[in-house]
């Protein structure tokens, strides 16, 4: 009989608990950039991130049109069945001090529930989309052509949000990584179809990114149920103006080049930070070529920096990343090609606070509310110590 792993059940239940009680604030709060978001539809002609939209409001037709009611329901559903793939993933691996660590950075779960302006935002479909891909790859039964339906659900995926495109090179590194050489061939159909037909989608929504008139028709097919200042700000107000270009029509080209050293230094920091966990993972690991798997993991960046260059919501971009190499590294460590060796002082720290149950709590609380930076990066952004914050916005 598998032992339950009560630790992890605490903790999907607490993160789901407070997702939801996220969801439904946005929800009655009307929140302009998180339930916004999502809001986005066809009702004025198609649109790029319209699809989720136009699902949401056409299923709210058997809830007499009440969007919020459809909304919460909607989002709530695809919040649990993601912290129930989660815990497929991880129910099976044996966790040390160094992988629970990786749990609490600041950029991975708790980034949905601490940060402002984030929450349950689109990019939760991709990471859905992504455990389900690695659980159907570790199962006896995939084969090739199992592959061929996430092949064609991905470019679906960008109607929702384009910047999923972004990160594309996920889909290939578990078979790249998985598969001997002699079997890559048979994958190169799959890739192919895959890179043309996101291509293709990605060249389609650029020819439909928006104007001021589907800004305006959107927000009045919500009627009522409109995000707070709809016409004034948040994404669907920005479906008016033309690429870097922020909400105020201020070209955004090379936005980052006028923040000051301070703002740089704060989010870097705040990045590394956040990063520590897969760091230490990696140091300890026992896989071979290490400087393979850097090269690799160098090159995914690259081809997400374009998405860098034109938003600023860099620590989202970052939050994904995050997200899809953890899960990456708990998928390979359940097919056993990860393991880790923790020796010496590494081992003392580890047997130290894994028999200090409340004060590795207190430890991973801490680390992971310690410091807090917005979602965006832009001249005007700052790292700021969590607890100093809530003090001065009391006084």
């Amino acid at each position: 009989m598998v032992k339950k792993n009560y630790f992890l059940i605490f903790f999907i239940v607490f993160l789901s608990t407070f997702s939801l009680l996220k969801i439904f604030n946005n929800v009655v709060n009307l929140d302009t950039y998180e339930y916004g978001e999502w809001l986005i539809n066809y009702q004025s002609g198609f649109i790029r991130r319209g699809l989720s939209g136009e699902i949401i409001f056409q299923l709210s037709r058997l809830f007499d049109g009440n969007l919020q009611l459809t909304y919460f329901i909607i989002l709530s559903v695809i919040c649990l069945i993601f912290y129930r793939l989660n815990y497929i993933l991880l129910k099976n691996i044996k966790f040390n001090f160094f992988t629970i660590l990786i749990l609490f950075s600041p950029l991975l779960y708790f980034f949905f529930i601490l940060i402002n302006g984030v929450g349950i935002r689109k990019e939760i479909l991709l990471f859905l989309f992504y455990l389900w891909y690695l659980i159907s790859i570790s199962s006896k039964s995939f084969s090739e052509n199992s592959l061929w339906k996430f092949i064609f659900i991905f470019p679906v995926l960008l109607f929702i949000h384009e910047g999923i495109f972004f990160y594309l090179p996920y889909i290939f590194v578990p078979i790249l990584l998985i598969k001997k050489k002699e079997e890559f061939k048979n994958f190169i159909p799959h890739f192919s179809v895959l890179i043309f037909v996101s291509i293709l989608s990605m060249i389609i929504l650029y020819f439909f990114k928006g104007s001021e008139r589907n800004a305006f028709e959107i927000c009045q097919s919500l009627k009522t149920f409109e995000p707070i200042g709809c016409l004034e700000r948040g994404p669907i107000f920005a479906l008016k103006n033309s690429l870097l270009k922020d909400q105020a029509n201020n070209s955004m080209l090379f936005f980052y080049l006028d923040a000051s050293f301070t703002s740089w230094l704060g989010y870097l920091t705040y990045v590394i930070y956040s990063f520590i966990p897969l760091i230490l993972l990696f140091k300890f690991a026992e896989i071979k070529n290490k400087l393979t798997y850097i090269l690799i993991y160098f090159l995914i960046i690259i081809f997400s920096l374009p998405l860098f260059h034109v938003a600023e919501d860099w620590s989202r971009w970052f939050s994904i990343h995050i997200h899809l190499t953890v899960f990456l590294l708990f998928f390979l460590q359940n097919k056993k090609m990860i393991r880790y060796k923790i020796i010496r002082n590494s081992k003392k720290i580890n047997d130290f606070f894994m028999n200090k149950k409340v004060l590795l709590l207190l430890l991973l609380f801490i680390y992971c509310t310690f410091l807090h930076h917005e979602e965006y990066f832009s001249k005007d952004t700052k790292l700021e110590f969590t607890y100093y914050k809530i003090l001065s916005d009391i006084n």
